[in-house]
């Protein structure tokens, strides 16, 4: 096997001997240093397609991103975008779903206004419809014609993924397919926190609410499917802007519903982490994740960055806490779990977990809060911070 110093210089020859006999090549064929100019100023139909999709990108992104908000209700975030110039929004029901009356929403500029959450849709329909009040003329989208996404398309997906800080995030993709019902599935990637968010044709007009993302099982050395890959499956799904206007006839006349219809979720959600040291409060209860040994787990995702220094703690009067941190390796069906560190008492006589570690690499991280008893339930609080 060639080394890899060796690999770069041959790399190095060969392209320059290319680069030379490309000149050669260009200089016969042109008679004149004048002619050579001249062709060399032309740009060429590829630049200019690449510049003509780069600008009608950054115009979409851009323009659209004025409307789409960041959806806060104190547990979590989800998105959300302008249908009106009189401040109704339309968001992902499972979003708001269990959040207080009044939500939290915040542009794209980071001003906040408080939003009433005032309607659900029927019949199990991912929808919820939120409205700021006494505000007039801010910026909204049109929504595109039922029916006009095409496999093949290019898509734009805007919101705030993984953390309320990343909001006025906009990926680009295409159309994969249309599913049944008009569900669209694109390329564009997502991932927590972008629901409820739109996705977009080249026009910047909203064809669907982005609304779950496809995902493998992830399984530790017993079996146990300890997480779900995060993103990177390329499998995206969009309520289709058909269902969005039918929401808004409703929502006109009145006929939404008081409280999501939404069916009970099988799997239970992974809840994002901050690595900012807030205190999150949490319960192991039936319902739960629950390990092959009966324990029942919650899990809980974060970005890290490598040799990024952190501290876990998992602090309960009810539990006999144990924590466990995985880093997740690779991101498509073929991921697995690398265990980093777990802990069970902190101390003699201290039942409460912690974990200090060094991250090893950029990328998803899982922590598995846990009791070290089988079936054992109650509540907990856990904090995870960072520190330089």
């Amino acid at each position: 096997m060639m080394n890899n110093g060796f690999f770069k210089l041959l790399t190095f020859v060969l392209s320059t001997i290319v680069a030379f006999i490309g000149v050669v090549g260009v200089r016969q064929l042109l008679p004149s240093d004048a002619q050579n100019k001249t062709q060399q100023e032309k740009p060429s139909k590829t630049t200019l397609a690449q510049t003509s999709q780069e600008l009608e990108a950054n115009q979409v992104c851009e323009q659209a991103s004025k409307a789409v908000v960041t959806v806060k209700d104190g547990k979590g975030h989800g998105s959300g975008f302008l249908v009106s110039q009189d401040g109704l929004i339309i968001t992902n029901a499972h979003v708001v779903e269990g959040s207080p009356s009044v939500v939290t929403v915040v542009f794209q500029d980071g001003q906040q206004a408080p939003a009433d959450v005032i309607g659900f849709a029927h019949g199990g329909v991912d929808l919820a419809a939120l409205r700021i009040q006494n505000r007039k003329n801010l910026p909204h989208l049109n929504l595109a014609r039922p029916g006009s996404a095409k496999v093949g398309y290019r898509v734009f997906a805007i919101g705030s993924p993984l953390d309320p800080e990343n909001r006025d995030t906009c990926t680009q993709g295409h159309i994969s397919r249309i599913r049944e019902e008009g569900i669209v599935q694109h390329t564009a990637s997502t991932n927590q926190g972008n629901s409820g968010g739109p996705l977009l044709n080249s026009q910047g007009d909203v064809i669907g609410v982005n609304t779950w993302g496809a995902t493998a099982p992830v399984y530790d050395k017993e079996g146990n499917v300890i997480a779900r890959t995060p993103s990177g499956t390329g499998i995206n799904l969009a309520l289709p802007v058909s269902n969005v206007q039918s929401f808004i006839a409703d929502i006109q006349n009145r006929r939404v519903a008081s409280q999501s219809t939404l069916e009970r979720r099988q799997e239970p959600t992974i809840a994002n982490i901050t690595l900012n040291g807030q205190v999150i409060d949490g319960s192991l209860t039936t319902g739960d994740r629950t390990l092959k040994d009966g324990r029942f787990v919650n899990l809980y995702q974060f970005q890290g960055r490598a040799n990024q220094q952190i501290v876990i703690d998992m602090k309960s009067q009810k539990i006999n806490s144990y924590l466990t941190l995985y880093q997740v390796n690779g991101s498509s069906e073929d991921s697995e779990v690398i265990k980093i560190a777990e802990n069970d008492d902190r101390g003699p006589n201290d039942l409460n977990a912690q974990i200090a570690t060094t991250l090893p690499a950029d990328g998803f991280y899982f922590i598995v809060a846990s009791s070290n008893e089988r079936g054992e339930m109650g509540n907990y609080s856990l904090r995870a911070a960072s520190y330089p």
